[in-house]
C-alpha cells in the first residue's frame, strides 16, 4: 500500500467508522486502516459516526432503512487511535466536511495542507469527501487500499475508477509527480 509521503502536514479522515457497515466482503480494509493510522505519521486523524435520523433529510430522501444512532468506533480502529491527536466528528450528511464541527478552520488552525481518506462508501461519502475536500483546497487522496462500500463491488470500483482518473487517490499518476 503506498501512501503519499510529501513534506506537507496531513490529516488522516476515517469516514463513518461504525460497525454497522462492515459486511463480509469489506472486512479485509480494517487492517488496512489499523496499519495506516500505526505506521504512518499524521497531524490529526479525523473521524466521523453517521447518523441517520428519523425524519432527516438523509433518512426521507436517501437512506430509506430504520434510523441509526450512534455507535462506537470499531474496536480495532479505536485501539490504535488511543495516543493520536483525533477529532471526532458527528456526520448527518454525505460529506465529512458537514455538520458538527468546522473542519476547515481546525484544519487551517494547524495548518493542514493535505488529507488523506479511508473507510466506507467509496461511492458516496468518500467521494462526497473528496470532492469537497479538493474544492476546499487541500491535496487529497483517497487511500485506494483502505476504502470500501456496504453496496456492490462494482460502485466500489467504478467510483475508485472516478476518483483514480480525477487523480484523487493514493495510486494516481499524480502522486509520484507531484509529492
Amino acid at each position: 500500500m503506498f501512501i503519499p509521503n510529501s513534506q506537507r502536514k496531513k490529516a488522516l479522515f476515517i469516514v463513518d467508522v461504525q460497525d454497522w457497515f462492515i459486511i463480509d466482503r469489506n472486512k479485509y480494509i480494517i487492517p488496512n486502516i489499523i496499519e495506516i493510522i500505526k505506521n504512518y505519521n499524521y497531524d490529526l486523524i479525523v473521524y466521523s459516526i453517521s447518523y441517520n435520523e428519523k425524519n432527516s433529510l438523509w433518512h426521507n430522501q436517501i437512506w430509506w432503512y430504520e434510523s441509526i444512532k450512534e455507535n462506537d468506533t470499531i474496536d480495532g480502529i479505536k485501539k490504535a487511535l488511543v495516543w493520536k491527536d483525533t477529532i471526532k466528528v458527528k456526520k448527518i450528511t454525505r460529506s465529512i466536511w458537514k455538520w458538527d464541527l468546522d473542519l476547515f478552520s481546525i484544519l487551517k488552525n494547524k495548518w493542514i495542507e493535505e488529507v488523506h481518506l479511508t473507510w466506507y462508501e467509496t461511492n458516496d461519502c468518500i467521494m462526497a469527501s473528496a470532492f469537497e475536500s479538493i474544492d476546499l483546497w487541500f491535496y487529497t487522496f483517497v487511500i485506494e487500499e483502505a476504502v470500501e462500500t456496504r453496496t456492490t463491488a462494482k460502485n466500489h470500483t467504478m467510483a475508485i475508477e472516478i476518483l483514480n482518473y480525477l487523480k484523487l487517490t493514493n495510486n494516481s499518476d499524480y502522486v509520484g509527480k507531484n509529492l
